[in-house]
């Protein structure tokens, strides 16, 4: 199963947001446009749905419901998230969840709505008759409380409905990864921080794998990265001084033959490698990578895109959105990147916020691609900030050709 599409209203600097998103999702735009934000709808869900998550705490670890509403929202304008989930991009919509949230007349969070539509049947609607019945207004969805049978009264075929939902959205991987975070396990923030975004208990998952499957996984980077590091011909899994966890030791052709090395002594480029390969290869349905190029050079990054693209290809497999400002993502002759796969992020008017749209919504990018330019190629101009003639035109209002004053 996989998102096929994402709505916004009022959520952070998007007033409107309605896109399609693909088995593999490119998202791009200038620094300070938005990515990280339209990212953070998706991984908003998914702390609601975690079993430690929750709205309160989605909410609380943003900062407040003012902090994700869209600053030229009205006060009693909800903030509105909807995801459709399909099968694939090729069949129609399974789940369909909305979400509204709104401030009660104190100024305490509350939902303004939460619905939920299975083959396009409602099965969930909220406020209801439960919800009318209690002195307050709801403060909590079903996401979060469907594994309870003391909470809510529905049927269990929707109840078992909301749960399948529930566990895909809490399910959603990020990485944003911190090879310093990494390198040091002693416990201080962000150590605890839900769904591990920066990459820090990748060992300690790997820990609780059963060996063989831990093993088979480990031969399969290492033989990766025998590429993209050809002076580390061997890394495996080491014994850590953590009972829960485990350490990666090296084995590096550099000062003398075969020295070992911990990870203390890894480039950072190395970990970034395993850290994205080894989440990819993780069990979660979708795979959020946010700005993966910073530690990678070009060749490693192709050597990375080759197999999580293939993976990206094969029916049922992980859905991978990217989140990059590198044009080494869009480049890949086996497996060539669509328009259609590529979110665009540029700046509307103060009281439009950001505006995303695909790529394939650019007849320019349309009419390059068909007339063989690739992505990496096509798509780079329209991802740039505008440069200091457009900003000085647009503000001044003037629209001169400032070349020929």
């Amino acid at each position: 199963m996989i998102i096929s599409r994402l709505i916004l209203k009022n959520w952070k600097n998007f007033q409107s947001v309605d896109i399609p998103l693909n088995p593999r999702t490119f998202i791009m735009g200038p620094n300070g446009i938005g990515k990280s934000n339209l990212l953070d709808a998706l991984r908003f869900l998914a702390d609601i749905a975690r079993p430690e998550g929750g709205l309160s705490f989605a909410l609380q670890i943003r900062g407040g419901l003012e902090k994700i509403k869209f600053s030229a929202a009205k006060k009693k304008e909800a903030v509105e998230l909807e995801v459709h989930l399909a099968d694939s991009v090729l069949s129609g919509t399974y789940y369909r969840y909305s979400l509204g949230i709104t401030a009660d007349p104190s100024g305490s969070p509350r939902l303004a709505y939460e619905r939920v539509r299975k083959s396009g049947e409602l099965i969930l609607n909220r406020p209801d008759r439960m919800d009318a019945s209690n002195a307050t207004s709801p403060d909590k969805t079903y996401l979060e409380t469907a594994k309870s049978t003391t909470i809510r009264t529905v049927s269990i075929s929707t109840n078992n409905d909301i749960q399948e939902l529930a566990n895909f959205l809490g399910s959603i991987s990020y990485l944003n990864f911190n090879p310093i975070l990494f390198r040091h396990q002693d416990p201080f923030p962000p150590a605890d921080i839900p769904g591990d975004p920066f990459g820090r208990k990748i060992l300690q998952r790997a820990a609780k794998m059963p060996a063989p499957e831990r093993e088979k996984r480990m031969r399969i980077i290492d033989d990766i990265l025998k590429v993209a590091v050809p002076q580390m011909p061997k890394l495996r899994f080491a014994p850590s001084d953590k009972s829960d966890s485990l350490s990666l030791e090296g084995t590096f052709d550099i000062g003398r033959p075969r020295a070992k090395y911990g990870q203390d002594k890894f480039s950072d480029g190395t970990l970034a490698a395993f850290a994205v390969l080894w989440s990819y290869w993780e069990d979660d349905p979708l795979l959020i990578l946010e700005k993966p190029e910073v530690y990678l050079n070009s060749g490693t990054i192709h050597r990375l895109c080759l197999i999580m693209y293939m993976g990206s290809a094969m029916a049922g497999k992980k859905q991978l959105i990217i989140s990059t400002h590198c044009a080494e993502f869009l480049k890949h002759d086996l497996y060539p990147i669509k328009p259609k796969e590529i979110i665009l992020l540029a700046t509307g008017s103060y009281n439009e916020g950001t505006k995303a749209f695909l790529a394939s919504d650019i007849p320019q990018i349309v009419e390059d691609m068909e007339n063989g330019m690739s992505a990496d190629e096509a798509v780079p101009l329209y991802a740039r900030p505008m440069d200091l003639v457009e900003m000085l035109s647009e503000f001044m209002g003037s629209g001169r050709d400032m070349d020929n004053e």
